[in-house]
């Protein structure tokens, strides 16, 4: 076990402080809030009226029901009861994943198959079985060619790991049912995510030039010192908090699963406690973010400004190589800081050592289990989708028009559980399979909150994979 292991600190009910990186951080998204307020309110006083005169109308030409549209109170309680119904379809997902593991694996196999090969078969067919025109259309049959050779690899080669990924799942949804509060962190960041943007165009209007700003944005107007300089400064603060409440919402529940599997019983305070005593590092981590998602925007820029449209997708390819390879060198960083007291450098080295030594286990997740967790969100869709048609359906006196318009809105909002769903489940799974690993190497010698039979059932897996090696 680490020196200053995170199990250590909530023994003793005592985490680390840091109250310079917090005042530092508190100083620059406080200040991004407060502006970002600023310009809504200047945004809602000149605006609210010809946007709900906007709303208004078109709820009128497609005949939706006057409650659906009359006033801010009711767009608000309807955001409220789905937030609430998230939460509660979470609480589902979480004890299907407890119960069918692996057996989700398998389901989003054949769905991920059968979505990827549809679009061949369908060329095929409408070509009138033509042969040559599916050659000549090869490059349709990528997709389907690589998750079909996945696929085979998975369930051949890779079949005691997806053993072992289907257990780690059971687990995920019995930490997620235990502690419901994982729940809280990635949800507060989905909100916060859709404010900050809208803090963000808030900000952007408090510029005498916004209209200068917005013409170089779409392309109609060139790029000048008074146009790039505002936009860059609120897009670097706006990113730097954004991307920091998303690493702190991680860790947060990263905590909480990790105080959980080491066998104690978390709360959503001991969550935020940890994360708050590696506060400096996750600042620092959302400073390298930054950095490398404006090298991405750059070389799409530059791409588009060397090769016109073929280069810019030269240059966003580029850029989704280097946010891969990001996102993989990072893959436990977070995880590791909160749980062993790290920086963002020791952190970033940790994880590229467990990423490097697990990397098939990685890529496991990032396929197989990102299925599996498909398979939860697609009945997340297909509940709100049923809901929305029955409610347009009835609400309107059973006329079609409403009840399609209904269930096309309902999907929509069908990805906030999804998203959440999904989130929470990422979090949890990494957190899982991190102090797997560790437990496996030694490093964590303890008891676990693991089932001894699944406890049993994993290692025995684990010895079978790193056979298979």
């Amino acid at each position: 076990m680490t020196e200053n292991d995170l199990i250590e600190y909530h023994k003793k009910a005592q985490y680390p402080s840091h109250g310079k990186a917090l005042t530092a951080v508190i100083v620059v998204v406080g200040a991004f809030l407060a502006l970002g307020t600023l310009g809504l309110l200047n945004i809602v006083t000149l605006y609210l009226g010809d946007v709900m005169s906007i709303i208004t109308d078109i709820a009128s030409a497609l005949s939706l029901p006057e409650w659906l549209s009359g006033n801010i109170a009711v767009v608000i309680l309807i955001l409220g009861v789905l937030l609430l119904l998230s939460m509660i379809m979470a609480v589902g997902a979480s004890a299907l994943a407890k119960r069918m593991g692996a057996t989700l694996i398998y389901i989003g196999a054949f769905f991920m198959n059968i979505m990827t090969w549809a679009i061949v078969v369908i060329l095929f067919v409408t070509t009138g079985f033509n042969f040559s025109v599916l050659a000549a259309s090869w490059p349709v049959m990528i997709p389907g060619v690589l998750t079909l050779f996945m696929t085979l690899l998975l369930f051949t080669v890779f079949r005691a790991r997806i053993k072992r990924a289907g257990e780690i799942i059971k687990l995920t949804g019995q930490v997620c049912l235990d502690e419901k509060g994982v729940f809280v962190p990635p949800l507060v960041t989905m909100l916060f995510t859709l404010i900050s943007a809208a803090m963000f165009g808030g900000i952007l209007f408090l510029f005498p030039n916004v209209g200068d700003i917005l013409s170089a944005i779409v392309g109609t107007q060139d790029w000048t010192v008074e146009t790039a300089l505002p936009l860059g400064i609120v897009l670097v603060v706006y990113l730097f908090a954004t991307i920091f409440f998303y690493n702190l919402a991680y860790a947060t529940s990263s905590a909480m699963a990790y105080i959980y599997i080491r066998g104690r019983d978390p709360t959503l305070g001991d969550g935020v406690k940890a994360a708050l005593g590696v506060i400096g590092g996750l600042a620092a981590l959302a400073l390298m973010s930054v950095v490398v998602v404006i090298v991405r925007i750059a070389l799409q820029r530059a791409g588009r400004r060397v090769g016109g449209p073929v280069g810019e997708s030269v240059g966003r390819a580029a850029g989704g190589v280097i946010g891969w390879i990001w996102a993989l060198v990072n893959y436990f960083t977070i995880p590791a800081m909160v749980a062993e007291s790290l920086g963002a450098r020791a952190g970033i080295k940790r994880s590229i050592g467990l990423v490097r030594h697990n990397f098939v286990d990685v890529m496991i997740k990032e396929t197989a289990v990102r299925w599996a967790f498909g398979v939860l969100s697609a009945t997340f869709f297909i509940a709100f989708a049923v809901g929305g048609a029955l409610i347009g359906w009835f609400a309107s006196s059973y006329d079609i028009v409403t009840t399609i318009v209904m269930m096309i809105v309902f999907i929509v909002f069908a990805a906030i559980p999804s998203a959440l769903v999904l989130r929470t489940f990422d979090i949890v799974y990494v957190t899982l399979l991190y102090v797997f690993i560790r437990q496996q190497e030694g490093d964590i010698r303890e008891k676990t909150a693991i089932p001894g039979p699944l406890e049993d059932d994993l290692a025995a897996t684990y010895r079978d994979a790193k056979r298979s090696q």
